[in-house]
């Protein structure tokens, strides 16, 4: 009967464990320990209220006005189900939407990322072994680190080391 009343809230908790870091997890199980508990106690309850037989008990008081009053009591007894007063649901609803949103953006963008990052790999795996490559090869696939054969660098072959930097340096 109870399950009725939450069925709308019923938490996958497997999907959430995949997703809960390892430094956490500790406080994911406390947090489905109590989380559960909640659960449990409102389980324990019937959906509706048991029906009292007052007839019994018209009979055996010797005031039945006194039975009659707690039976209209009872009968205008009305415990409504929690209402969300600060529409919280359609906030986290809402926040839920645009979380979303993000993530297939930053999805998106990282596979585009991984893309390039494959390509880059594809073109360095058709590259010849470091210890087979002479420095005609390192010039052509790498010009932008080229050594040009015509102005020798000096130890530790860094801009600002060679000779024609510490002219301008000095001027």
């Amino acid at each position: 009967m109870a399950a009725r009343r939450l069925a709308k809230s019923a938490v996958d908790w497997t999907a959430f464990a995949e997703r809960v870091p390892p430094a956490q997890k500790e406080y994911f199980r406390a947090f489905k320990a109590r989380s559960e508990g909640f659960v449990n106690r409102v389980h324990q309850y019937p959906e509706k209220l048991p029906a009292i037989d007052f007839a019994f008990y018209k009979r055996a008081l010797a005031s039945p006005a006194l039975a009659e009053q707690f039976e209209k009591s009872y009968q205008g007894l009305n415990i409504p189900y929690p209402k969300d007063k600060s529409n919280l649901a359609a906030k986290v609803d809402s926040e839920k939407s645009a979380a979303e949103a993000t993530s297939k953006s930053l999805v998106k963008e990282l596979q585009e990322e991984i893309s390039q990052a494959k390509q880059v790999l594809s073109k360095l795996d058709s590259l010849p072994p470091p210890e087979h490559m002479t420095l005609e090869m390192y010039s052509y696939y790498f010009p932008e680190n080229d050594l040009d054969p015509n102005k020798p660098t000096h130890w530790p072959h860094t801009p600002e080391f060679q000779p024609a930097n510490k002219k301008d340096l000095l001027m």
